[in-house]
């Protein structure tokens, strides 16, 4: 990570979910677009994610990863557009399929 990462709280990451949720179905809007969906919309809503600091992991199931501090090492707070709250964390060097509840 970047010594200029910013770290999120379990609290902070739950903030930002309704706008990051309101960022990923604008995304799902613009891929059903297709070719007449606009680039430039699509580039500023992911730069829009990036510029939070939040990673977009994978665009067809709203997956994104917050960075965060569990037990003084870097993690990441895990969510999908499915999920009700953002309720699991994994480490650095895991994915999804580790994902533990917080």
């Amino acid at each position: 990570m970047a010594d200029d990462t910013r770290f999120y709280t379990v609290e902070e990451a739950r903030a930002l979910l309704s706008q990051v949720r309101a960022v990923l179905l604008q995304l799902a809007v613009e891929r059903r677009r297709g070719p007449e969906g606009s680039t430039g919309d699509v580039m500023a809503l992911l730069e829009h994610l990036t510029g939070l600091g939040i990673v977009l992991r994978d665009i067809e199931t709203g997956l994104v990863d917050f960075p965060t501090m569990r037990d003084g090492e870097p993690a990441w707070l895990c969510w999908r557009l499915a999920d009700p709250d953002l309720s699991h964390w994994h480490t650095m060097h895991e994915g999804f399929a580790s994902r533990r509840p917080l």
